[in-house]
């Protein structure tokens, strides 16, 4: 009866790893086979002042920052340079507690020519407050009826807030997170990883609202905004999720990338996917509600995507130890035994030499391996309780 049941379980956390890698975007696929996306035009101003202006939607840029020396001058002339007129869009920069110049440069580069026009808030906090309370103090602080999120480090295209005011014309939509990519690409599985993470998106939109943001550049309607709790992992994804609670459609919008400048090395990446990892489980805790079928499609993809991906480290592990209790039973489990095996030997191997595969599909394997088990670690970090709690520079 014991082993009955245990194959029982073995079965289904397999079918879960494939059913998440696999059945789950070929389900998006064929729901958005037929489906006619909704990619209203994005207006091109080209920088030419009309009486059209004054029906494109205001928007308050918050950017908040810690130790950004390094590029906030090149952030604060990106935002000088943005196509909308100068009246309809603020900057609210909120420097948390820096360690370094951050806000003297800020300041000097307000005061050049190309940046008279900007409309600025400049606070500077003494003290490190963390992200989450220097967003809410940024809300708080805000004049126009749309926020924008935005990373010091990205810079936004020059239609940028055009886009954006292309899709709140839509009463239905309450926020939009545009593309996101690095100014120098990564590793092939990497960049296979982020054109699949992309395609997710994409058709999770589609069909409901893509589940989360970047953190690089996303909009929301003011009205649309819940304070999430202060230690909150990652408040790009808890934001948005709570326009969807609210019923409003969250879009993904590939057509406008922001570009993200800062190349972090071995030791930042992995910081930043324990962080992520920790963040992953935090916000299935806190957004169980969403699996509800009252969300319809956006339960489906919430507990099919980020649910799944949050418990997927520690199935794998299920999965692994369950099988030694399963090999004397047939030879099918120790086949299955020597394939997992060879697997994580081989990855162990390929990380421990810094070889790197020819083949795209043996590089697709060792990221998802070597993300899965930064996710156990950062899943675990959070369990524990090790998380930091005030925001530091990755």
């Amino acid at each position: 009866m014991l082993d009955l049941m245990m194959i029982t379980i073995f079965a289904i956390a397999i079918f879960l790893v494939i059913y998440h890698h696999a059945i789950y975007p070929l389900m998006l696929k064929i729901a958005t086979k037929n489906k006619q996306e909704y990619n209203p035009e994005i207006a091109k101003r080209c920088y030419v002042f009309s009486a059209e202006d004054k029906k494109l939607s205001r928007f308050s840029i918050i950017i908040p920052a810690f130790n950004e020396a390094k590029f906030i001058a090149e952030k604060i002339r990106n935002l000088s340079f943005i196509d909308y007129p100068s009246d309809r869009y603020e900057l609210i920069l909120l420097c948390d507690g820096c360690h370094d110049d951050t806000h003297e440069i800020a300041l000097k580069t307000l005061s050049e020519l190309s940046c008279h026009d900007l409309k600025v808030q400049l606070v500077n906090f003494r003290d490190n407050r963390g992200k989450v309370a220097v967003l809410k103090e940024g809300v708080a602080r805000a004049k126009f009826d749309n926020i924008v999120f935005s990373d010091v480090s990205a810079l936004l295209p020059v239609n940028s807030l055009l886009m954006l005011d292309s899709h709140f014309k839509n009463p239905a939509v309450g926020a939009v997170s545009a593309g996101y990519q690095f100014v120098k690409k990564g590793s092939a599985g990497e960049q296979s990883y982020w054109r699949y993470q992309s395609m997710i998106k994409s058709r999770e939109s589609s069909i409901a609202s893509v589940l989360g943001a970047h953190g690089a550049f996303y909009a929301l309607r003011k009205s649309c905004y819940q304070e999430v709790p202060a230690d909150t992992i990652n408040d790009d994804f808890l934001i948005p999720m709570n326009v969807i609670k609210l019923g409003y459609r969250v879009i993904y919008e590939p057509r406008v990338v922001a570009i993200e400048l800062e190349q972090v090395n071995l030791e930042q990446d992995m910081s930043r996917r324990l962080r992520i990892a920790a963040g992953n489980f935090q916000q299935l805790v806190y957004l169980l509600p969403l699996l509800s079928p009252k969300y319809g499609w956006n339960a489906i993809n919430f507990a099919s995507g980020k649910a799944l991906r949050a418990i997927t480290p520690f199935i794998l592990v299920f999965i692994f130890i369950s099988n030694v209790y399963l090999v004397p039973i047939h030879s099918f489990f120790l086949a299955l035994f020597a394939c997992q095996v060879c697997l994580y030997s081989f990855v162990m191997l390929i990380n421990l030499f810094h070889i790197s595969p020819k083949l795209t599909a043996l590089k697709l394997i060792c990221y998802l391996v070597n993300g899965y088990w930064v996710a156990l670690q950062g899943s675990l970090k959070y369990i524990l309780g090790l998380q930091e709690k005030i925001w530091t520079k990755i």
